[in-house]
């Protein structure tokens, strides 16, 4: 495939979608990282530099080293980053959950500062008449390794059909995406010392495999010569079965 090309054609893709929505712009979370670095470059090339884009990181009990490459890759586009912290807002709603009896689990405190990320990126949005571009990509989205509610609920998902492998080959073709961003360990920042990969069960290019041996296929395991296992293939195809609800419109009643 010519990443280069597909390079182009997102944007372009954003450009049309953007026009068709009659918003004025884009807005996006820079997370410090690597998806959320394509997204904004995209951006960037889909309005043009500094213009019509709003670019902000949101900071809640975030690892101090991802503002710092989220800065960087602000620096290397040559846009301004907006940082406003969502701490106060989070321990709010923890404080009343916790006032209410509630024992509030880890899972449930990272899908809240997921679900804050979003609601401000929204708030935000509608000021200005924006659209919230999402950084979701094939592998996280299929399994459904994202927050109903919080990242899944965006304007348009750009990445949407790129596997997390694809959207490296991309980034590496983007200067501007620091190296730290394209080396580090993939993680959504949601408590200390978290790793996507860690939490999937699985590292990103065995995902990629079985997802592109599962569409290839037709949904059956089969030999692939390449070290997966069929307890691989069917946790994978479990996972994609249970997100099923987090990647389609909510249903509804069928009545007659």
């Amino acid at each position: 495939m010519d990443y280069q090309k597909e390079i182009k054609n997102i944007s372009s893709w954003m450009r049309d979608y953007l026009v068709s929505s009659g918003c004025g712009g884009y807005i996006c979370g820079i997370s410090g990282g690597i998806d959320s670095a394509v997204i904004s470059a995209l951006c960037c090339k889909a309005v043009g530099f500094k213009r019509n884009f709003i670019a902000m990181y949101l900071p809640c009990q975030s690892d101090p080293s991802m503002e710092e490459d989220a800065i960087k890759l602000a620096e290397n586009l040559k846009i301004e980053l907006r940082i406003l912290n969502l701490i106060d807002s989070y321990n709010a709603i923890i404080k009343e959950m916790e006032k209410g009896g509630e024992t509030v689990s880890r899972l449930t405190k990272a899908n809240t500062k997921a679900r804050l990320r979003m609601t401000m990126l929204f708030a935000i949005a509608n000021q200005y008449n924006y659209l919230v571009a999402g950084t979701g990509n094939k592998s996280e989205l299929d399994i459904g390794y994202c927050t109903l509610g919080g990242d899944s609920v965006v304007s348009c998902e750009p990445l949407g059909n790129f596997y997390k492998s694809e959207v490296y080959k991309i980034a590496e073709l983007i200067p501007e995406i620091p190296k730290n961003i394209l080396t580090k360990a993939p993680s959504a920042d949601l408590w200390k010392g978290q790793t996507d990969e860690e939490e999937i069960g699985m590292s990103y290019q065995k995902l990629d495999t079985i997802l592109i041996n599962y569409y290839r296929n037709g949904g059956r395991y089969w030999d692939y010569k390449d070290g997966t296992t069929e307890e691989e293939f069917n946790k994978v195809s479990t996972m994609m079965n249970k997100a099923i609800y987090k990647n389609e419109m909510p249903p509804k009643y069928p009545r007659l």
